[in-house]
């Protein structure tokens, strides 16, 4: 399984899913050998690109495994990123799962708080605008606002590409029933399933926060969001994972 972390976060928040924690068992123990993409401070495209080199150095180390590929937040559009920008190599992948992605971007007005929360450059979060050219890019479309003026929804104005066909694609997603079950703290339920058109596994839960759905703790943005850390929300992400994967 080859793990790609959030933009600016470092390879070890991966580190509970992998190696489970007091007692309870993460992927290793299911038969996984994880490996894990570093983060650097680049553009979505390029990043995407580096990733593609860090697979073929996989493969050629590990020729006979399957490779099951795992993106957290932003990786999550890596991961889909890369099978969309090499589709000849989408075979070579078992699967690939997405851990609350932001699919089809986030909120302009959003960006300065998620900046200061994560510790994202800002480079990487103007790719993750709802109308950027990386998500036009990313979808095949861009959106708009449609609906009612005092609560607007944001449309595609077309059928988005998803993956390549073929290939096997699961969005695990936390929503927070007060939020209206729709929502995790900083990604919508939509923008992570294209609108409801990816396969999903929700997870609804007062703490299936945002950070929670890994077990991280940020100090950053528990103040700022209410978020907290338990243990009974990554070991579901670890059983979707595992039925998904079989």
């Amino acid at each position: 399984m080859v793990m790609v972390p959030g933009y600016n976060e470092p390879p070890d928040h991966f580190d509970l899913l992998k190696e489970g924690r007091r007692g309870i068992p993460g992927l290793e123990s299911a038969g996984f050998t994880c490996t894990s993409f570093a983060a650097k401070d680049d553009r979505l495209r390029d990043r995407i690109d580096r990733f593609a080199t860090f697979l073929k150095d996989v493969r050629s180390a590990h020729p006979a495994s399957p490779i099951t590929l795992l993106g957290y937040s932003l990786g999550g559009l890596v991961v889909r990123g890369y099978l969309l920008a090499y589709p000849d190599r989408a075979k070579d992948i078992a699967e690939t799962i997405a851990i609350a992605p932001p699919n089809w971007g986030v909120l302009e007005g959003s960006i300065p708080n998620l900046t200061r929360s994560l510790r994202i450059p800002q480079d990487s979060l103007e790719d993750m605008n709802l109308d950027s050219d990386f998500m036009r890019w990313l979808n095949g479309t861009g959106g708009r606002w449609a609906g009612d003026t005092k609560k607007p929804r944001w449309e595609l104005e077309s059928e988005p590409r998803i993956v390549p066909p073929g290939s096997r694609y699961l969005v695990i997603m936390g929503v927070i029933p007060r939020r209206g079950n729709d929502n995790d703290g900083l990604v919508w339920l939509d923008s992570a399933t294209l609108g409801g058109r990816v396969q999903a596994t929700l997870i609804s839960d007062p703490h299936a926060n945002h950070m929670n759905i890994i077990g991280h703790f940020e100090p950053v943005i528990f103040p700022l969001k209410g978020f907290w850390r338990n243990d009974r929300i990554w070991p579901q992400v670890v059983r979707a994972i595992l039925d998904f994967t079989g």
